[in-house]
């Protein structure tokens, strides 16, 4: 169990001098904004074990080192919620990552199963997941703590070996080196100005335009609260009374600080910048968000060329054993189908077109939509396959 900023350095330095090792983290996540870090897991290529007790190391900077480093490999299972906490805690961005998860969705497997079914189907090994919901953060930790802790990194080097051999024998490692640069894009860890992007509030449908500003608006003031105190968004201000906000807004500050629905010890804290929130909602014009489109140019048969599409991407999937999912959802493939019907250089920015994707499925969904090909049901797999012209 590494306890000092010291014993931290040295594991950093035996890390470093293996082509690749395995992380983990174990965290509580219940009454905080941010992820409460209790362990971080390192498993190295004969199977050892050195476990992180991040309750009593004030400085992780140190872990940056490896997280950073170009020559070794670090090997996660669903890598991305514990690449923003190492990042956070470390200041440094990842390199040379290998997600389990995502390779096996070019193995055969699915792109989204668990470590344990992913170990037991590969290396036909079982592992226990009694201690998922733990208190990561009391000490000391128990025995079946520390055994959970192992298991989830003990493995991990010979996991990425035989899962890359299984790639390699596919032609596909080429493939899966791209789909990991996804995790060295430093725009997946840093925070975000909430007002680019989506508010999560539920049961906020049925909107008008100008309601939905406001709906932005009040939610991005409530992310920046719960991000500075460090505290849920619902313990800053519920998606209830947020909705009833939008619907129901009030004509004046004096008026917000009159509602019966907030508490008063809540305006006393809390009201100008709220109803600061709500005046922008209602005055300001909000940029759009992202790619949000109204796809005002499409024709009468686009949702056929989309379902059209997912067709043909499910039925290459099938008879190549890829996962689907790492094409894209229906929004991505809506987008491909838009992009082409305008053309341009769209076409050539859309992800679909584009590294490992556009040699599996781009090109050909290309000519297919472009009305170079067509679908044709292979008799002996009974699975619609792509016939070029």
């Amino acid at each position: 169990m590494i306890t000092t900023e010291s014993d931290l350095e040295a594991l950093v330095d035996k890390a470093l001098s293996s082509d690749a090792v395995a992380l983990d983290t174990e965290f509580v996540w219940d009454r905080t904004y941010y992820p409460s870090l209790g362990l971080i897991q390192v498993g190295y290529p004969d199977g050892t074990v050195d476990l992180i007790d991040a309750t009593t190391i004030e400085d992780m900077s140190s872990l940056g080192r490896l997280l950073s480093d170009s020559r070794t490999t670090k090997i996660l299972h669903d890598a991305v919620q514990d690449l923003v906490i190492l990042t956070r805690v470390s200041n440094a961005f990842p390199r040379a990552i290998f997600d389990t998860q995502k390779a096996a969705g070019f193995v055969g497997l699915t792109s989204s199963i668990s470590l344990s079914d992913l170990l037991n189907q590969v290396l036909s090994i079982r592992i226990e997941k009694s201690e998922t919901k733990s208190d990561w953060l009391a000490r000391p930790l128990t025995d079946k703590q520390i055994e959970y802790a192992k298991e989830d990194v003990c493995y991990g080097v010979k996991l990425m070996h035989v899962m890359i051999d299984k790639a390699e024998s596919l032609n596909r490692t080429d493939w899966i080196n791209q789909e990991m640069e996804y995790y060295e894009d430093k725009s997946h860890y840093i925070e975000l100005d909430p007002l680019t992007v989506a508010p999560r509030v539920k049961r906020s449908g049925a909107l008008n335009k100008k309601q939905k500003d406001v709906l932005r608006s009040i939610g991005a003031w409530r992310e920046l609260m719960a991000r500075k105190r460090n505290l849920p968004r619902k313990f800053i201000l519920s998606d209830e009374n947020i909705v009833h906000l939008v619907k129901f807004p009030p004509k004046s500050y004096e008026a917000l600080n009159k509602s019966s629905k907030l508490a008063q010890r809540f305006l006393a804290k809390n009201g100008k910048g709220l109803w600061e929130s709500i005046e922008r909602g209602h005055t300001e014009k909000l940029e759009p968000l992202g790619r949000e489109e109204s796809f005002t140019h499409k024709d009468e048969g686009m949702e056929a060329r989309v379902d059209l599409s997912l067709a043909y991407i499910k039925g290459l999937s099938l008879n190549s054993e890829m996962d689907p999912a790492l094409i894209g959802n229906r929004s991505n493939i809506t987008n491909f189908v838009y992009d082409i019907m305008l053309g341009g250089e769209r076409v050539h920015s859309n992800s679909l077109f584009q590294n490992w994707r556009k040699e599996f499925c781009g090109e050909d969904l290309h000519k297919l939509l472009s009305g170079e090909g067509s679908l044709r049901v292979d008799p002996d797999k009974k699975i619609p396959l792509f016939v070029e012209d």
